[in-house]
């Protein structure tokens, strides 16, 4: 597992900044919170992390090297985003977990095994041969969470990963986030999830660029 560095991250929606000077290192293990009311720039910040998005200015790395020197695209298997709202490209569930493995990128083979537990430990073992557009909002968050956990990333951010879910499921949802060493950045909206995660709040209303 390698340490995030982010210094002085500035991001925003199109030509608009939403935040800047946005800092923090994240050790293994480490869990940070992303808090703030809604619109500060929670969501975009992550989406920065990953390079989804471009932030403005500012620098990351990872054990110090930044995203030119990894490749985006191996950076992007190394922190990875779990979506509120996860997008899928259609086939079953198993096909779906197997995707990111098809990939140039990828620098292991697909563990189908680890992939059934971890769907049987949220609760979906009798879902792999299911369509991924007949799965309810809550099983697509299960799924998503697993997909991403299955190319072994870093840092793993989490945007909403249980919004979708009844208490038992999210618990385990926690448990299995919780099972290793791997660093987290969070957003979510549940006070005392946060805290069962242990996660550290970074409240980004101090960072926030005045409109």
């Amino acid at each position: 597992m390698a340490t995030l560095e982010v210094r002085d991250l500035a991001v925003g929606r199109g030509d608009r900044r939403l935040l800047a000077g946005l800092s923090f290192t994240l050790a293994p293990g480490i869990r940070v919170a992303l808090t703030g009311p809604s619109g500060v720039g929670k969501t975009t910040a992550l989406r920065a992390l990953c390079l989804l998005d471009e932030p403005f200015e500012g620098t990351l790395a990872l054990d110090g090297a930044s995203p030119e020197q990894l490749g985006v695209p191996r950076w992007r298997r190394r922190v990875v985003l779990v979506a509120q709202r996860a997008s899928f490209f259609g086939g079953t569930v198993g096909e779906e977990l197997a995707r990111p493995f098809t990939f140039r990128s990828a620098d292991a083979a697909f563990d189908a095994d680890r992939a059934r537990e971890r769907l049987a430990a949220l609760g979906l073992a009798p879902g792999w041969d299911a369509p991924v557009e007949a799965l309810s909002e809550g099983e697509r968050q299960r799924v998503a969470l697993v997909r991403a956990l299955g190319v072994e990333p870093d840092v793993l951010l989490l945007d909403e990963p249980t919004s979708a879910l009844d208490p038992d499921a999210a618990r385990a949802a926690e448990a299995m986030l919780c099972a290793d060493d791997r660093a987290l950045v969070l957003v979510s909206h549940d006070e005392a999830q946060r805290a069962r995660l242990d996660a550290t709040p970074l409240d980004l209303r101090e960072r926030r660029v005045d409109a």
